[in-house]
């Protein structure tokens, strides 16, 4: 059963006290001992027009062509952070393989698509 929190009484001299400003000390779990691996994904898309948002999609497939596992995001690239007429977007995807996986890790298939979400607004 949940317990509904007031964390507004919370002041800077009294946090600690509530159960949402708390901080919990846990042991480190072993990653291993569970099964699960985690797969880095480093993605990198060139030539994307600035201030213009683009939608990225990482899928991992098996060695069958199932989808193991996805992600998505948006950004903008904002023309102060680079020069020229186009930028390069830049991310790292870390994602946890489910223990169910029979192929080995070397066997996945990533993939990546990218597009402009609006692309004919200036």
């Amino acid at each position: 059963m949940s317990k509904d929190v007031d964390c507004n009484k919370c002041t800077k001299s009294s946090c600690g006290s509530c159960d949402l400003c708390s901080v919990i000390n846990a042991d480190p779990s072993d990653m291993e001992k569970h099964g699960a691996r985690l797969l880095t994904v480093r993605i990198k898309v060139r030539n994307v027009c600035f201030d213009k948002r683009v939608a990225v999609a990482c899928i991992i497939y098996d060695s069958c062509h199932r989808i193991v596992a996805f992600r998505g995001f948006t950004t903008i690239i904002c023309r102060e952070n680079g020069c020229g007429e186009c930028g390069t977007i830049e991310r790292k995807l870390v994602f946890v393989l489910p223990d169910d996986i029979t192929c080995d890790p070397c066997d996945l298939d990533v993939r990546t698509a990218a597009n402009y979400i609006y692309p004919c607004e200036d």
